[in-house]
C-alpha cells in the first residue's frame, strides 16, 4: 500500500507540474484555460487520494501511537535548500548572458532543491500538526515538486526560445560513462510563400476574355473606324483621334510586360519574407538577456 500512495504522490506532482506549465502558456496565447484547469484538479484529487491512502496506513500500522515527530530544519537546511534549487539556475543563466551554446546545466538538482525546501519550511510550519507527516507529504507534492520541476524546465524553456541549446550534465554512477541530454533550441521557420496569384497576367486574361468581335464594316459606317491606305484599321476616339488596333505582337508584349510584373512582385515579397525571418532570428537570438538587447530596426 505505501508504494501505491508514493506513487500517487508522484502522479499527482507530476500533473500539478504540467497544469501549472499549461496554465502559464494558455495565459501567455489567451487560450482557454480548460485543458490547464482539467490537469490541474486531476492532481489534486490524486494528491488528496494517496494522502487518505497514507493516513489510512499510518493508523493501520500504529492506532494507538503518537504521531511521527518531524525534525525542525535549521537556517543552513534552509541556505542549502535554497541553493541547490538557485544556483544551477544562475550558473545557466550567467552562461545565456556570456552566449555560452551549449549551455551546461544541472536540472536535477534545481528539483531537489525545490523539494528540500518545502520540507524545511513544513516542518516548521506544521509542526504542531497530528497528521503532521501526511500533511509535509502532500504540501511537498502539491508544491515542491511543481516548484522543483518548473524551476528546472522553465529556464530551459526560456534559453531554448532564444535559440541556445542546453546540455544537462549526467553521468552513469558505476561506469561513469556520460549520459548528458541535449534540449534542444526551438527551430524558427520562414513562413512558406504564398500561392502567387498571377494578378497582372489574370488582368491581361480577363481583358482578352472579354473581348467581342468587332463587325468592321457597321463600325467603318458609323464613323468609329476606317481603314487607312495601307489597308490597316484604326479606331477613331469620340474626340477625333486615332488609336491602332491590338495585334499579336503587341497582345505578346502585353504577356511579357504582365508576367514580368507578376515576377518583380514575387521577388519582392519574397525579399520581405526572408528579411523578417531574419530579423525574428536576430530578436530571439539576442533578446531574452537582462543585460543585452535585440537591435531597434
Amino acid at each position: 500500500m505505501g508504494v501505491v500512495y508514493l506513487l500517487l504522490y508522484i502522479a499527482g506532482g507530476g500533473l500539478l507540474t504540467l497544469g501549472v506549465s499549461h496554465f502559464l502558456d494558455d495565459v501567455m496565447a489567451g487560450e482557454p484555460l480548460w485543458s490547464a484547469g482539467r490537469l490541474l484538479a486531476i492532481g489534486a484529487f490524486l494528491i488528496c487520494l494517496a494522502g487518505v491512502l497514507h493516513a489510512f496506513v499510518a493508523r493501520r500500522r500504529d492506532p494507538r501511537g503518537a504521531p511521527a515527530a518531524l525534525p525542525r530544519m535549521r537556517a543552513r537546511s534552509f541556505v542549502l535548500a535554497g541553493a541547490l534549487w538557485a544556483v544551477p539556475i544562475l550558473v545557466g543563466w550567467v552562461q545565456f548572458e556570456r552566449f555560452v551554446d551549449p549551455i551546461r546545466m544541472m536540472p536535477q538538482l534545481t528539483v531537489l532543491g525545490g523539494l528540500f525546501l518545502v520540507f524545511c519550511v513544513c516542518t516548521h510550519v506544521m509542526a504542531n500538526l497530528r497528521a503532521r507527516v501526511v500533511a509535509t507529504t502532500m504540501a511537498v507534492a502539491c508544491v515542491g515538486l511543481p516548484l522543483g520541476l518548473l524551476g528546472a524546465a522553465l529556464p530551459i524553456r526560456h534559453f531554448n526560445h532564444h535559440l541556445s541549446d542546453v546540455m544537462t550534465l549526467q553521468m552513469d554512477p558505476i561506469t561513469h560513462a556520460d549520459w548528458s541530454v541535449t534540449s534542444r533550441r526551438d527551430g524558427v521557420d520562414m513562413p512558406p510563400a504564398p500561392l502567387d496569384p498571377h494578378e497582372s497576367l489574370l488582368a491581361v486574361a480577363a481583358a482578352i476574355g472579354d473581348a467581342r468581335p468587332i463587325d468592321v464594316e457597321a463600325e467603318i459606317a458609323a464613323g468609329r473606324m476606317r481603314q487607312l491606305e495601307d489597308g490597316t484599321y484604326v479606331i477613331v476616339n469620340p474626340d477625333g483621334s486615332e488609336s491602332g488596333l491590338a495585334d499579336a505582337k503587341a497582345f505578346d508584349q502585353q504577356l511579357d510586360e504582365a508576367d514580368a510584373a507578376d515576377k518583380r512582385r514575387a521577388a519582392e515579397a519574397q525579399a520581405a519574407r526572408v528579411a523578417a525571418w531574419e530579423r525574428e532570428l536576430r530578436q530571439r537570438k539576442l533578446g531574452g538577456r537582462l543585460f543585452t538587447r535585440a537591435p531597434a530596426d
